[in-house]
């Protein structure tokens, strides 16, 4: 930042702070996004915005150091975090800002590669990755290279070029939301998937036809639009498989080169200025239809559509066209499909101008700034509430503008003629012509009194005017080539101008324009601005001037005093009226424009603020040295917040500040026009009124009759409906008793069959006990044998010690040479042993992956589950809803309802809850595995030390196990066997209870059931009571017919005693009538079949459960024959061990316990190992019995609730 620190012993004491930027830079690839509902984030200049609508505040995210502007932007899914890519000749670069925190996260940039761009760049769905697409490189030799990243340890992963042998263009890539590892890239001519699998592989997909392909989208059903250069819109599933051409699509060509997804379809944008809104089609051969067209600014030639972008809520539809405008529009239904007239598009924040600003200038009595571009308009911004104040077209050209010091008149310098305008309230009205043609430079006196305009067409003068006459004062002649610039000195009787002749002339205005000694010529250099600084102690003007040159000049008597390196092209200067900064503007060709902020008097140091992405033209600072402006050829303008390091502002200072002035110009005509328009809106009120009041009264006589028509129609189908009622009510009855009588005949059969089953098991265990004290004596006799003979072996041992100990020193030797030979093979199984693990640590996380993709289907299987129970859970709430407008008199049933849809979202939470504990257990399955393959390698390890002795061992260990391996297979042959009997009794041990369980869930269910029924019988007991009591009362009043008084007093009596709340009116037509006739059929259908399925499923059950019974009783007869096989065995092969110790020597006594040990070891492993096999059929069994059970409960809520259905049905009825 600094330029010169050592001729620096301190900072400037002025300070730049980004306040406000009035622009957009559209040439930025998805130059929009969505932060939240009121949030949008977009490039303007050097930086990345994010504007705050609802507090009116934006932050800026700026760019690299050494960058040379944006060049795309993207936003991950959960809208945390921006990704901000650009242009850099040593490399590109991508940075990722925190938009909660405002701060910068990572920078990540490709050091092999030196391409200097990156065209696109895309998050994943799972906010991991970052994949980015380069574009061309100078050396050729990272052309379209795509590059997958793990940002967030800014880790580069793979990358691969993407283009063909022609070098096509890339225009976009993505990842795939449901498999983060799979990636898409489209441009001219290109289409290809690929997948991160020991680096980026192609996947064999390809569309119909390669052609030029301009963006793409994923949707919302899985699925991937393309949109072609001739304007196809081509539908391609999740894999990249082509389906089909959209017949709908626009058919013209670029029509569609932006596209954004939602809920209900998709969007698009193009170069021909339409927004075509596409939802999904019931018919499959349409898929989508174009639902609403849009054109944008009413069809101006040339604006086309650069990106779009949804809101979260689908609601807001953010647009960027061509002409660099932020647009901004409503997709609400009732906004978008009104028939009357087009919707349309607002500004999300003003205007902006569109193309270069040539000249700008600033106000002293109010907070306004006007601005002049390319785009033929002339703009009036408020700074202080960061709005454009006024805008309008001119059919020619504006190169500069001046703003008087009282805000109310503005001088113009169009191509024809120079013109002075009043700046009314919501127009600019011109009041003189002056015929100076392409003006480029003008300026108002500090007062105010007088004017500058430069005439550059053949003379290259300076005449000066009084403002409020037009009178000529003085015409300033000296220069030679186009004069740039001019600045008044403080107390306007000097003028001083700059130009391309590398001169730097003073004039006295006040002495019919003299030139003074002052004058500074530089040949060979073409300046472009210049300020003057009158010394107050002296009263000497200090002229400061920059141009080609790269110098930043003090003249001061004709003389350059000071002479700054900028070491670059200064564009535009301006000095604090402070006089303690001097302000500076970067303008070299094709490169940013940061503002440079130098400590006054120039000592060469500064600071530098990034904000322009072109060559800066103006610059501007207010009277009170608060605010700082800068605009440029990008079309953008700049509000920086001026700080002063010793500003103190005390309360009496605030108080004698001059206020900012709120008066206004306005015409006669003009305000004689909005007295008419008021008095004619205020006549069009009343009649509008007097209409109302008459439309009200005629509604209320219709409403009278046809609530009179209605109370009779829906009198005479209430009593119908009770008619039907009672049917309904007998034949439930007949229903619930059938019922009874199957349950308990079920229950008394069941209690049989379990006593049955009892007595044949005591039978069983004391046979059992019975033979298992046999076996116990036996066991005794066989002991006492074996003590015999193991003493008959320790003595044979004990001589062949001796034999062994005269061997062992006679083989000794041998066995040393034999130890050499061992060590070279030890290192060679090394070897061995190093490359095996390497193979299985590569096949361990393949498995790994593996169980991670099964474990990825079955939690996409759970979520997809997860929307289907949402659907119906709204199916439900649907139906619910159209019942309580047919029944508002039902409130009590109402919250019923209401109580039962809250348990369902209940049980979805639980659902989602369980969801979870799966994930976490995945987890916990993978730390698992980590520590299994840490036992492994310790395992390896004393593996390898037990090898040490295996050379020593072999011959005898041969000889046991040719007699031990016969016994051992037929040992684990029967324990296979019993194994594979348990799991088989545990599932039907698990099936039996389970099916017991849900007996008893029915049965408590037909219990609550009858207590509904008993409590509706209570209800309508009850209504039959008060009906009695209401006709007595009635009978009694009826006695005082010929009464009218007496008649009166009795009715009245009776509204009070029986409608203490009033009536509640409502209105029903035919056709609701008739929808609730068809759901109280359909709900009566669904009753009657639902009967006969229970009737099905109770005699299934029935018969499943005494098969059961009789399997599990053969089947414990079959366990307790090979319980006593095993024992058997055991005992068997006791003896066999006990024979075999007897046999060995002193000197392999240690051998003889390691290989036993080692043989229990391995059965220990192999009985664990068949646990956990055990362990893990039980976890799948009970998972597929949980699954049984909720589907079991689900059916059964279903039945619960229709029939709740079909009872309120039949009670609506009866009332």
């Amino acid at each position: 930042m600094a330029a010169d620190a050592a001729a620096a012993v301190s900072g400037p004491a002025i300070t730049l702070a980004h306040r406000h930027v009035f622009g957009l830079k559209a040439d930025v690839k998805n130059n929009i996004h969505y932060a939240e509902e009121t949030q949008l984030i977009y490039p303007a200049g050097t930086n990345a915005i994010l504007w705050a609508a609802d507090q009116k505040r934006q932050d800026f995210f700026q760019g690299n150091e050494g960058a040379e502007g944006i060049t795309c932007l993207a936003v991950n899914a959960t809208k945390r975090y921006l990704a901000v890519a650009e242009k850099c000749y040593e490399g590109a670069i991508v940075s990722i800002f925190d938009l909660v925190l405002k701060k910068k996260r990572k920078t990540l940039s490709w050091r092999e590669s030196d391409a200097p761009e990156f065209v696109c760049v895309a998050f994943s769905a799972d906010n991991k990755y970052l994949l980015t697409q380069t574009g061309r490189s100078p050396s050729e030799k990272h052309n379209w290279t795509l590059i997958y990243w793990v940002w967030d340890k800014a880790r580069y992963m793979a990358s691969i070029k993407v283009s063909n042998p022609d070098n096509a263009p890339i225009r976009e890539c993505s990842f795939n939301p449901t498999d983060s590892s799979v990636v898409c890239v489209i441009g001219d001519g290109i289409f290809k998937f690929l997948q991160l699998k020991d680096g980026l592989k192609p996947l064999p997909v390809a569309p119909a036809k390669l052609q030029s392909f301009m963006c793409h989208t994923w949707l919302s059903d899985d699925k991937m639009l393309v949109c072609c250069e001739n304007g196809d819109l081509m539908l391609f599933d999740n894999g990249g498989e082509f389906q089909m051409v959209l017949p709908t699509s626009p058919g013209d060509p670029r029509s569609a080169t932006c596209s954004v997804s939602f809920s209900k379809g998709f969007v698009i944008g193009g170069d021909d200025g339409f927004i075509r809104v596409y939802e999904k089609s019931d018919d499959p051969k349409e898929v989508y239809r174009n639902t609403k067209s849009i054109q944008l600014e009413g069809g101006n030639i040339g604006t086309g559509v650069r990106s779009l972008a949804l809101s979260p809520s689908e609601e807001l539809l953010a647009v960027t066209t061509s002409t660099a405008q932020l647009l901004q529009l409503s997709l609400l239904g009732q906004d978008l499909l009104k028939a009357d007239e087009a919707p349309t598009f607002e500004p999300v924040l003003t205007p902006f101008h569109h193309g270069a600003i040539l000249g700008m200038d600033v106000c002293v009595r109010k907070p306004l700034v006007v601005t002049c571009g390319a785009d033929k308009s002339v703009r009036v911004w408020n700074y202080v509430e960061k709005t454009c104040e006024l805008c309008k077209f001119f059919n020619e050209e504006a190169y500069s503008v001046a703003f008087h010091p009282s805000g109310f008149h503005l001088i113009i310098g169009f191509s024809d003629k120079l013109r002075l305008m009043n700046l009314l309230m919501e127009d600019l009205r011109t009041y003189k012509d002056i015929p100076i043609k392409a003006c480029r430079e003008c300026r108002f006196s500090n007062g105010g009194q007088y004017f500058a305009a430069v005439n550059t067409n053949n003379t290259n003068n300076i005449q000066v005017y009084k403002t409020y006459t037009c009178e000529l004062i003085d015409t300033l002649r000296g220069h030679n080539n186009k004069v740039k610039s001019v600045a008044w000195t403080a107390d306007d009787s000097m003028l001083v101008s700059t130009g391309a002749d590398g001169a730097v002339y003073e004039y006295n205005v006040m002495a019919e324009g003299r030139k003074s000694s002052n004058d500074f010529v530089l040949k060979g250099t073409a300046f472009t601005s210049v300020i003057v600084y009158t010394d107050p102690a002296t009263g000497g003007n200090t002229m400061y001037v920059v141009g080609t040159d790269k110098m930043l000049r003090e003249v001061c008597g004709g003389q350059a005093q000071n002479i700054v390196q900028a070491n670059t092209t200064l564009g535009q200067i301006v000095l604090s009226n402070s006089a303690k900064s001097l302000f500076a503007a970067v303008a070299e060709p094709d490169a940013p424009a940061p503002i440079r902020c130098y400590k006054f008097p120039l000592d060469g140091y500064f600071n530098e603020f990034s904000c322009h992405s072109a060559p800066a033209t103006r610059l501007r600072v207010t009277y009170d040295d608060y605010f700082l402006f800068s605009c440029a050829e990008d079309g953008c303008l700049f509000v920086f917040d001026v700080k002063k390091k010793d500003r103190v502002v005390s309360k009496r200072d605030k108080e004698s500040a001059l206020q900012p002035a709120d008066e206004i110009l306005v015409t006669r005509t003009f305000l004689d026009d909005k007295q008419g328009q008021l008095i004619e809106l205020e006549r069009q009120v009343d009649e509008l009124s007097n209409q109302q009041e008459f439309q009200l009264r005629s509604r209320d006589g219709d409403h009278k009759n046809e609530m009179v028509e209605l109370e009779t129609k829906y009198t005479a189908e209430i009593d119908q409906e009770g008619q039907k009622y009672n049917l309904l009510r007998e034949e439930k009855n007949d229903a619930d008793m059938e019922f009874e009588e199957n349950i308990k005949s079920l229950a008394e059969l069941h209690a049989k069959q379990t006593q049955d089953l009892e007595g044949s098991f005591q039978n069983k265990m004391m046979l059992e006990v019975s033979r298992y004290q046999k076996l116990a004596a036996e066991r005794d006799r066989t002991h006492a044998y074996w003590e015999q003979e193991h003493r008959q072996l320790m003595a044979k041992h004990q001589q062949k010690v001796a034999e062994l100990q005269r061997e062992f020193a006679d083989r000794k030797a041998s066995d040393e040479a034999a130890i050499t030979r061992i060590e070279e093979e030890k290192k060679l199984a090394e070897d061995v042993h190093n490359e095996t693990m390497r193979q299985l640590e590569q096949d361990t996380d393949r498995e790994i992956e593996e169980l991670k993709e099964d474990k990825e289907a079955r939690l996409k299987a759970e979520k997809d589950d997860k929307v289907r129970l949402r659907g119906q859970a709204g199916i439900y709430k649907r139906n619910h809803e159209e019942l309580k407008t047919q029944m508002q008199r039902k409130e009590d049933e109402l919250r019923q309802y209401q109580e039962d849809a809250r348990k369902k979202e209940d049980k979805i939470q639980i659902l989602q809850r369980e969801r979870d504990h799966n994930v976490k257990e995945i987890r916990q399955r993978d730390a698992t595995i980590g520590d299994k393959e840490g036992k492994i390698y310790d395992l390896k390890k004393q593996n390898q030390e037990l090898e040490k002795f295996k050379f020593v061992l072999d011959f005898k260990i041969k000889d046991l196990k040719a007699q031990i391996d016969p016994k051992n297979d037929m040992i684990s042959e029967m324990k296979k066997q019993i194994q594979a009997m348990d799991a088989d009794l545990e599932d039907y041990h698990r099936k039996n209870t389970q099916l017991q369980v849900n007996i008893v869930q029915l049965q408590s269910k037909q219990k609550s059931l009858q207590e509904d029924i008993v409590s509706q019988r209570k209800k309508m007991t009850d209504c039959q009571t008060v009906i009695k009591r209401f006709k007595t009362d009635l009978h009694e009043c009826v006695q005082f017919i010929q009464e009218p008084k007496q008649l009166k007093e009795g009715v009245t009596a009776l509204y009070k005693k029986y409608v203490p709340n009033g009536v509640k009116k409502q209105e029903l037509d035919s056709d609701i009538q008739r929808e609730y006739n068809r759901q109280r059929e359909y709900l009566e259908k669904s009753v009657d079949s639902l009967k006969k399925k229970l009737l099905k499923d109770s005699d299934v059950h029935r018969q499943d459960n005494t098969r059961i019974l009789q399997e599990n009783v053969s089947l414990i007869r079959e366990i307790n024959e090979l319980r006593r096989e095993i024992d058997f065995l055991k005992r068997e092969r006791q003896q066999q061990k006990l024979h075999v110790s007897k046999l060995k020597g002193a000197t392999t006594k240690g051998a003889s316990q390691s290989a036993p040990q080692a043989d229990t070891a391995a059965t220990q492993r192999e009985m664990e190992g068949n646990k956990t096999r055990i362990d893990e059929l039980k976890k799948k069994i009970e998972e597929q019995m949980s699954l049984r059970e909720t589907y079991l409960r689900q059916t059964s809520a279903s039945v619960q609730s229709d029939q709740e259905q079909a009872t309120a049905a039949a009670a609506g009825s009866s009332s």
